[in-house]
């Protein structure tokens, strides 16, 4: 099913986020994981072509929210808004920028040259 189940990659995924940040969820982590993984796969895939938009969307903002939600349970809010972090930015702000830009394609849909629309074209 995804591709890097099974990778070192995978596993200390698995081990060193899955387990410590998301253990209350139900089932095995690693098929979470697998899922989180092919979500943000096929859907950065079906995002980019305007297939499913709003579907996928809401499935990418779901995978962000729980990206931010990590950065922040780890380091916190390292001195937001004004506090100076080594690398320039806050962990949390980049998946909290895509969360943002998936919100926006919920609510907005595809746009006219994608998939979504050449599917709603009356023939």
């Amino acid at each position: 099913m995804a591709a890097n189940v099974g990778t070192e990659a995978f596993d200390g995924f698995v081990e060193y986020v899955m387990t410590p940040y998301f253990s209350w969820l139900p089932g095995s982590l690693v098929a979470w994981a697998a899922a989180h993984d092919v979500v943000e796969f096929v859907g950065g895939l079906f995002l980019a072509a305007g297939f499913l938009t709003r579907f996928v969307a809401v499935s990418l903002s779901g995978t962000m929210l729980s990206a931010v939600y990590f950065h922040l349970a780890s380091t916190g809010l390292e001195g937001f808004p004004l506090g100076h972090v080594k690398n320039y930015s806050y962990n949390f702000e980049e998946p909290a920028l895509y969360l943002g830009i998936f919100i926006f394609f919920v609510f907005s849909g595809a746009g006219p040259f994608s998939v979504d629309s050449l599917l709603r074209k009356d023939k």
